[in-house]
């Protein structure tokens, strides 16, 4: 998921970076500003962020994203917890 929402920018996201980010996630390394996965983590959390405050709002709806169909069902469930 870190790719989805990282692919607009050019970013790295070469085994290295992966490396880079659990090193970074895991013991605080260092990590450089185009590592894809860590944008892409902050971009997911910004998202989600978001559409739960739409959907508090009425401004979005659980099942728009359900049908969207760029986001795994299981994914969205895991999001929500408590399913559509």
């Amino acid at each position: 998921m870190f790719r989805y929402f990282g692919r607009h920018w050019d970013l790295d996201f070469s085994d290295d970076a992966l490396v880079e980010f659990y090193n970074h996630e895991t013991f605080g390394l260092p990590i450089s500003h185009n590592n894809g996965f860590s944008v892409g983590k902050q971009q997911l959390n910004l998202h989600v962020t978001m559409w739960k405050e739409d959907i508090r709002k009425g401004c979005l709806f659980k099942k728009e994203l359900y049908e969207d169909g760029s986001f795994p069902h299981w994914w969205l469930d895991s999001i929500f917890k408590d399913g559509r």
